[in-house]
This record gives structure tokens, C-alpha cells and sequence, in this order.
């Protein structure tokens, strides 16, 4: 564990030090919309757009280490206040499990902020471990699967009230099952879509937002839903139905001090494949166990963090998490919840745009990871 901690710290060091030392290539004003030059900055936004191709080296404990190229473009559709700086990030590498992952995630705002659209295109090539189905995962009970897929994930919304902006949502991914170790505790047989399916839903989606800031924010509400529906009209091989609320809430008790909370909510209805499932675990929603170490028809979630800045571009967090998993609504128990927690460090890699990377350590029961990351896990 030490010498695990070593390598990890250390290459927290070597993400910072690329961080610091890559060029960054910055577009002027001039070279954005020469109309606005001479125009009132009170009215324009006057910031960079910013470029910063990246090495990139990040943990999660489902990946193993990862290591390629990341391209980072910070931009702003126009000019006209109030505008957010719109976020594309192309990333390619290879993993120590064997790996290849290909995925550019995004959000573009536009029109003074009264569009958004938000998501991911990618490719996997990926190797997950899968604990069963349910609420009492057990890290000697598993087995491990590959699989090959691409997915598209797009939100598409407009502002229609103050901060409520409404539209809908779309999801894709070709999954194919492409090795089973059936020499594991669980056989892909015995689960829904275990060899191949392909989802492809949509549906109505809002997001609520008042955050002061997109990447960091210090003040605010933010909820996310929708409702996607999946079907063999809609192009895909099973029939369901997901429902999903996200809430964050951000408060700053001290100039540098951020309490951020998060309520998550997930439920299926139908036949789901697998993978499908609602999962609890990754490098967002609860810290300290594999993504998919509990997963089921249903989720709950509950996570709480306090970020804190020190000095120049060094801050630090600690964060916890309660979940569960049920088949049905009726399951939920107060018996049932599932513990972790942890702490972790930042840098900030873009100042204007407070952009962070960071380092976290997570524990949960019988459990525990490292995360390397972009941007704060909620």
C-alpha cells in the first residue's frame, strides 16, 4: 500500500509538472470576432480561448493506469455577455489492463448561454470486472468481461425560464461481448444482454442551473433529469425505460472554502441488459469501490465534500458517500446503506477558468482506489 501510494503521488507530480510546462496556445479577442474589439468589455467577454495539448496519465481502479494524448479546447462561442466558456476534450490512449479508449466529451454553450448541449462521443475497448447483481458486492465474487462499443450520449436544451433549460436527451451504445472469463463466479448467460445489445434511447430532459461558474462553482443549484426510452422502435434490442434526477448544491462559508453535496437517483423499468443496470462506484459517483461493485434496477446516492484552496494552485478535498442498490423501490432499507469516504489534492491547470486536476484517495468497505482526473466529480 505505501509503495502504491508512492507510485500515485508521483504521478500526480508528473500530471502537474505536464500541466504546468505544456504550451499553451491562446486565441486573442482580434482573432475570435474583430467587431468586438473597440466594443464596451463591460458587454463582451474578454478571456482567452485557450488550447492545451496534453500528455495525459490518470488512475481509476477499473482502468488500471492510462496514458496517451488529451487535447483540452476552452472557447467561447461568441462574445456577447452572459456567455460560458464552451469545453472540448479529445482524448486517445491505452490502459495496463489492455484498454484503448477514445472519447471526446463536451459542453457548448451558445447564444448568451441560452443554449447548451452537453455529452460524449467515444470508442471502448474494455475490460470490466462484474460483481453480480445487487447491494452486497464481495471483491472475491466476480468475473471479468470484455467489451467492445461505441457510445453517444447528447443533451440538447434550451433556456425557457430563468435557468431552467429544457429538451431532451440521447443515448447510444453497440455493445458487444467479446470475451467472458467463464471460469468466474458468474456466467454471461445469466444476464440480460450478456453476449450483445445495443441500446439506443431518447426522451424529454431538463437541467436546472444557477452556478456561478461552470468547472468550479463556489454558489448555486444544479439538477439534471430525464426520463430515456428504449425500445425496438427507437433501435434497441431490449425494452425499458430509465429515470434519472442529479442534484448538486454549492455553498462557500470562507473565500476559498467550498461545501458541495450531491442527492443522486437512478431507476429502470423493463428488461434491462446488464450493463445497463444502475451502478454505484467510479471516480464520481461514490469514491472507493469499482464502478458496478453494486448495481441493480435502483440507486440511491447521497455524497458531501469540502474543497479547500491553499496557496498558488494547490487546494485539497475530503469528500463521503451513502448508496445502495435495489431490484425494486420496496427494497430500500435504512439497513441497506453502503459507507465511503476519502480525500484527496488539487492543481489548478487553468486559473482563469478554475480547470482542475485531481489526485483522490477513496475508502469504502473492504474496499479502496486512487483517481487521477479532470474536473471535480461533481
Amino acid at each position: 500500500m505505501k509503495q502504491s501510494f508512492k507510485n500515485f503521488i508521483f504521478l500526480f507530480l508528473a500530471v502537474l509538472t505536464i500541466s504546468i510546462t505544456a504550451p499553451e496556445f491562446t486565441f486573442s479577442q482580434d482573432n475570435i470576432d474583430k467587431k468586438t474589439v473597440d466594443l464596451d468589455t463591460a458587454l463582451y467577454e474578454t478571456d482567452k480561448n485557450s488550447l492545451f495539448p496534453l500528455p495525459v496519465v490518470y488512475y481509476t481502479p477499473e482502468s488500471g493506469l492510462f496514458y496517451g494524448a488529451s487535447i483540452l479546447y476552452n472557447f467561447f462561442t461568441n462574445r456577447k455577455k452572459p456567455i460560458n466558456a464552451s469545453q472540448i476534450q479529445l482524448a486517445a490512449g491505452y490502459t495496463t489492463k489492455q484498454q484503448t479508449l477514445i472519447f471526446l466529451p463536451f459542453q457548448i454553450f451558445w447564444n448568451q448561454n441560452k443554449w447548451r448541449s452537453i455529452g460524449e462521443l467515444g470508442y471502448y475497448n474494455y475490460a470490466y470486472p462484474f460483481y453480480g447483481i445487487g447491494n452486497n458486492g464481495q471483491q472475491d465474487v466476480y468475473s471479468t468481461y470484455r467489451a467492445s462499443f461505441p457510445r453517444v450520449r447528447v443533451f440538447l436544451l434550451k433556456e425557457t425560464a430563468p435557468n431552467l433549460f429544457v429538451g431532451g436527451r440521447y443515448w447510444f451504445e453497440n455493445y458487444d461481448i467479446i470475451e467472458w472469463d467463464n471460469s468466474g463466479d458468474f456466467q454471461q448467460e445469466d444476464f440480460s444482454g450478456g453476449t450483445y445489445n445495443r441500446t439506443s434511447g431518447l426522451g424529454p430532459a431538463m437541467i436546472y442551473d444557477t452556478r456561478d461558474a461552470v468547472y468550479y462553482p463556489r454558489e448555486g443549484h444544479y439538477l439534471e433529469s430525464f426520463i430515456e426510452f428504449n425500445h425496438q422502435y427507437t433501435g434497441s434490442t431490449h425494452n425499458y425505460t430509465a429515470i434519472s434526477f442529479d442534484y448538486a448544491y454549492y455553498y462557500s462559508p470562507a473565500e476559498k472554502t467550498v461545501l458541495a453535496a450531491n442527492a443522486f437517483s437512478w431507476s429502470n423499468v423493463g428488461d434491462v441488459p446488464f450493463n445497463r443496470l444502475a451502478q454505484l462506484g467510479g471516480n464520481k459517483k461514490m469514491r472507493g469501490y469499482f464502478q458496478g461493485y453494486f448495481q441493480d434496477n435502483n440507486l440511491l446516492l447521497g455524497q458531501l465534500e469540502v474543497r479547500q484552496e491553499l496557496f498558488w494552485r494547490i487546494g485539497v478535498a475530503a469528500f463521503g458517500s451513502v448508496g445502495q442498490t435495489a431490484e425494486t423501490w420496496g427494497d430500500y432499507g435504512m439497513n441497506r446503506w453502503n459507507y465511503a469516504g476519502g480525500a484527496g489534492l488539487r492543481f489548478t491547470f487553468d486559473t482563469k477558468k478554475h480547470i482542475n486536476v485531481r489526485l483522490d484517495y477513496a475508502v469504502g468497505k473492504d474496499s479502496n482506489g486512487f483517481y487521477i482526473a479532470f474536473n471535480e466529480a461533481f
